[in-house]
């Protein structure tokens, strides 16, 4: 009988634990900041921005990966792929350095209307696509985002 007895209290933690829903959940992509484009003095160029995160657990998270996509003007440019192993505090913000280099053929699909966005001093829209991988508690999870901004290129 104490079998049962044991049993029926373990299924009952269980369904108690499942229907409180305090297992672990995804951490918030909150916004990426500092974004900046700048050349370099061997002719490339450079989009820095830091990507900012909000971990809602009562517990560490680690953050494995991250994976970005960065388009300009709606090309293709580079993208990043890191493995990480960095860890963030419980309830808080935590951010993430993002950084692409790229030559200016990459920047300039159309070479004449990319001259010309230079020459005039145009912002360039710059897209983030791609998703941070973390783990809390054992589970893992994929945090997508997907955010563009314009920035001006300093020279």
């Amino acid at each position: 009988m104490r079998t049962q007895t044991f049993f029926q209290y373990l299924f009952s933690l269980i369904v108690l634990l499942s229907t409180t829903s305090c297992g672990p959940e995804s951490p918030e992509f909150v916004s990426l900041e500092n974004m900046e484009m700048f050349s370099l003095e061997d002719g490339n160029f450079v989009v820095k921005a830091d990507a900012v995160l909000y971990n809602p657990n009562g517990v560490s998270i680690t953050i494995e990966e991250i994976h970005v996509d960065v388009l300009i003007n709606g090309n293709m440019i580079g993208n990043v792929d890191q493995k990480v192993s960095s860890e963030a505090k419980k309830k808080s913000e935590f951010s993430l350095p993002l950084e692409v280099q790229f030559p200016p053929k990459a920047l300039f699909s159309n070479f004449l209307g990319g001259l010309i966005d230079m020459a005039t001093g145009e912002d360039f829209e710059v897209r983030y696509t791609g998703y941070i991988k973390t783990k809390v508690i054992g589970v893992t999870f994929k945090v997508p985002f997907d955010q563009k901004e314009k920035i001006g290129l300093n020279m």
